[in-house]
C-alpha cells in the first residue's frame, strides 16, 4: 500500500525531521520488490536482455546464411536495436533520477513522471509503426531476393508487381491492427500499469505540502 504509506509520512511530517521523512520516502520509492520504479527498472532490464539475445541471434543468422540484398534486413535490425539501446539508456537514467529524494520531491517526481509518460507513449507508437515498415521492407527485399529464375517467370505475368505490392500492403495493414492492441497490452503490462501507480503517488503527494532536504 504505497499510497497509504506515503500519506502517513506527510501527515506525520510536522512531528518528524526532514531527514527522517526523506529516508522513509526513499525506502518507499526504492523498495526492491514493491516500488513501481523498481518494477519498471526490473522490467526494462529483462526486456533489454531478451532484445539483445533475439536480435543478436537473428542478425548473426542473416550474416552467416545469406548474402546480397537480403542482408539489408540484418542492417535494419542493427539500426532498430541501436535505437532501442539509446531508448533504454534514456529511460534507465530517468528512472534512476526519479529515486532521488534529496531533491525537491514533488517538483522532481512530477516533472520526471511527465517525461516518463511521454517515453512510454512514444514506445507504444514507435513499436507499432515499426511493424508495417519492417513488413513492407521484408516484402520488397523478398521480391528482389527470391530465386532469380522463379521471380523472372513471375514478373512476366501482367501486373504481377502491382498485385504483389498491393497484397503485401493489405496483408501488412490487416496485421498492424491486432499488432497495435497486442503492443498496447505488452507496454501496459511492462510499464503502463507501474507508471499509473506512480501517477497516483504523485497525485497523493500533491495533497500534502512537503519539501525534502
Amino acid at each position: 500500500m504505497e499510497l497509504e504509506s506515503l500519506k502517513t509520512i506527510w501527515k506525520d511530517v510536522g512531528a518528524k525531521t526532514a531527514g527522517t521523512s526523506a529516508e522513509e520516502l526513499e525506502q518507499l520509492l526504492s523498495k526492491k520488490s514493491k516500488s513501481p520504479i523498481a518494477k519498471l527498472k526490473r522490467n526494462l532490464f529483462w526486456e533489454l536482455m531478451v532484445v539483445l539475445v533475439l536480435y543478436s541471434g537473428t542478425i548473426a543468422f542473416y550474416f552467416v546464411t545469406y548474402k546480397g540484398v537480403i542482408l539489408s534486413m540484418a542492417w535494419m535490425l542493427i539500426i532498430i536495436g541501436a535505437a532501442y539501446i539509446a531508448y533504454y539508456v534514456r529511460k534507465r537514467r530517468l528512472l534512476k533520477n526519479m529515486e532521488c529524494v534529496t531533491c525537491e520531491v514533488k517538483s522532481n517526481l512530477s516533472a520526471q513522471l511527465k517525461t516518463l509518460e511521454k517515453l512510454v507513449k512514444m514506445y507504444l507508437w514507435i513499436g507499432t509503426l515499426i511493424f508495417p515498415v519492417v513488413m513492407m521492407l521484408s516484402f520488397v527485399v523478398w521480391y528482389f531476393y527470391f530465386p532469380e529464375k522463379d521471380m523472372t517467370q513471375l514478373k512476366q505475368v501482367p501486373y504481377f508487381t502491382f498485385f504483389y505490392m498491393l497484397v503485401s500492403f493489405l496483408f501488412t495493414a490487416g496485421l498492424t491492427i491486432p499488432v497495435y492492441f497486442l503492443n498496447k497490452w505488452y507496454v501496459h503490462k511492462l510499464y503502463g500499469q507501474h507508471v499509473k501507480k506512480l501517477r497516483q503517488i504523485v497525485n497523493e503527494m500533491n495533497e500534502f505540502p512537503f519539501t525534502a532536504s
